[in-house]
């Protein structure tokens, strides 16, 4: 028997975890099954696609679907059954129902819960070619990681490795599908620690723990961190974590770790508690933000925080709010994406009781409800995109970090910026760092710190490793300042260079004048006057890859990194 298993990812970069435990099941229930395991991404082209898979030689197919994958693979069922009417395509995953209800596919079979539970008759109709239109798991089956050797060279090969050390959630948000779970079950420790030795044989650039709150037990958290630290290991490690559920413990350890190595993903979703309570969601508010705020300054751990847009109860001013709050706690990536009213979630069944209107179809993302007409919630939708263009592309690390400590309202600062973006038809074009900066330069004329802020923007330039500064940034001569330093400094200025490799030296750095408010942003500047800063080739060291710096003593004609 030959049985393919097909996921279809958002990237290829991805992987789907689910089609190796299925792999895992089949060839302990069905010895003499020969298995296929096959990625695409919906980003694919169909007809490769389709070609890809189908094949006379197999006996059925097996689909993970899943909201942003789920009318890609509609379209596949439908094809693969009037060219194979009468092999099986067996579907499972979140969206799975959700297909089911709308196909009237004779060969089409439902797998729901999760596979390790699949029962003993399934296989046996299987194996019979008798299967029923349905399969119900039974609940709570034990698992352990699916991966073997082999898969490192070959489907997990260049992806990202997804991982759970444990399954269910501590909470039960009412837009979410785990509002249906009752509590958490977790893999043994050293369980753990022998299927992550497994996987760190083979130098995967990042393991992606899927676990829904990764330090909801702060013991088994520290446990499996300290255990992570002691490896050596170039691998980074991406948490799904709660921010209100850090002890002191936890920052005492986080303090340690290199930086690059951790990142973390934080729901946050909103600050504004009837909001909050509206969506059972229990988080304590202000311990969150002291704590992202904690985690921002250690500088070391990437920090992706949440929001959603269109919540019950949420305004347009307790939405600016929870915006303010977060920019003002500076994490390197702000997402701000739209509710999605998934089919047989306790919020889907309160659509009437909040005016909600989404839409019918995968992802079911938000139209409009009783607080957000539907002109209203596309102006913050917009707005979430500027921010994604502008904010999370961290090149323009300096100007926010200004921003912020002149107490600049962040909300307004990108409304402002969104109209003229909307101006230049900005979304409808590519979004060139080059393209960016002359929107943000055009903003400059209307400010009081005008002459600043665009001194900002030549220092993101910069400090991004750019060398050539671009046309709508005039001001500074870069090839004046690098023949004037070039003629200071001596020939021997250790350990920076020697009068062997001096010449090599200047070609690879550049040297620009900032004054102190610009160069606050970069580091702790006490003095008031304007500096000369050396733009290294190197990157420094952080959550965020930027051009190392040295600051140019002309007195005494030497380099020194800042703060010395």
């Amino acid at each position: 028997m030959h049985i393919k298993l097909i996921g279809c990812n958002g990237r290829y970069t991805h992987s789907t975890l689910s089609l190796f435990y299925v792999r895992q099941i089949f060839e302990k229930k069905i010895a003499a099954a020969r298995i296929t395991l096959q990625q695409f991404t919906i980003n694919d082209g169909y007809f490769e696609t389709l070609a890809r898979i189908t094949d006379p030689a197999t006996d059925c197919y097996c689909f993970s679907v899943y909201i942003w994958n789920s009318a890609f693979i509609r379209r596949l069922l439908e094809d693969l059954s009037l060219l194979q009417p009468h092999l099986p395509l067996i579907i499972g995953g979140p969206e799975a129902g959700e297909v089911a209800k709308g196909l009237d596919l004779d060969n089409l079979v439902l797998i729901t819960g999760e596979a390790e539970g699949l029962p003993d008759i399934f296989f046996t109709d299987l194996c019979r070619q008798q299967l029923k239109k349905r399969y119900q798991c039974q609940k709570n089956p034990a698992f352990s990681s699916p991966y073997r050797d082999a898969d490192f060279c070959g489907p997990l090969a260049n992806r990202h490795i997804y991982y759970e050390s444990s399954r269910g959630c501590p909470y039960s948000c009412s837009y979410c599908l785990s509002a249906h779970e009752t509590g958490v079950r977790h893999l043994d420790l050293g369980q753990v620690r022998q299927e992550l030795a497994l996987i760190l044989q083979h130098r995967p650039q990042i393991i992606r723990f899927i676990d829904r709150t990764f330090n909801a037990q702060p013991q088994r958290t520290l446990a499996l961190w300290r255990h992570i630290l002691s490896l050596e290991t170039d691998t980074s490690f991406h948490f799904e974590i709660s921010p209100d559920l850090f002890t002191e413990e936890m920052f005492d350890l986080l303090t340690t770790v290199p930086a690059g190595m951790f990142q973390f993903e934080i729901g946050l979703q909103s600050t504004h508690p009837p909001t909050l309570a509206a969506v059972n969601r229990k988080s304590q508010v202000s311990r969150a933000l002291e704590n992202i705020k904690r985690l921002a300054d250690l500088d070391a751990i990437h920090l992706h925080v949440d929001l959603i847009l269109g919540l019950p109860l949420e305004t347009e001013e307790s939405y600016q709010q929870t915006f303010n709050d977060l920019f003002d706690l500076s994490p390197h990536y702000i997402q701000m994406g739209l509710l999605k009213i998934l089919p047989d979630t306790p919020l889907a069944r309160q659509q009437e009781e909040f005016s909600m209107v989404a839409s019918r179809h995968p992802p079911y993302e938000l139209l409009q409800n009783r607080w957000l007409s539907h002109e209203r919630l596309k102006h913050y939708y917009w707005l979430g995109e500027c921010v994604e263009k502008f904010y999370n592309c961290h090149f323009f690390k300096p100007l926010f970090s200004y921003l912020r400590h002149q107490g600049e309202n962040g909300f307004h600062f990108f409304t402002k910026l969104l109209a003229v973006c909307h101006s230049h038809n900005f979304f409808n074009q590519a979004a060139t760092h080059e393209f960016m900066g002359r929107i943000l330069a055009e903003t400059a004329p209307s400010r009081p710190d005008q002459k600043t802020f665009e001194e900002l923007l030549q220092l993101s330039w910069l400090y991004s490793g750019r060398r050539k500064m671009p046309d709508h940034l005039p001001g500074q001569d870069l090839k004046k300042n690098k023949q004037h330093l070039y003629q200071q400094l001596p020939q021997n200025l250790p350990p920076y260079f020697s009068h062997t490799n001096r010449n090599h030296f200047f070609k690879r750095v550049e040297f620009a004048l900032f004054s102190p408010a610009a160069l606050q942003t970069l580091f702790p500047y006490q003095g008031s006057t304007p500096r000369l800063i050396c733009f290294l080739a190197d990157t420094q060291k952080g959550a965020l890859k930027h051009s190392e710096i040295l600051v140019v003593d002309e007195e005494n004609l030497s380099l020194h990194p800042p703060g010395r």
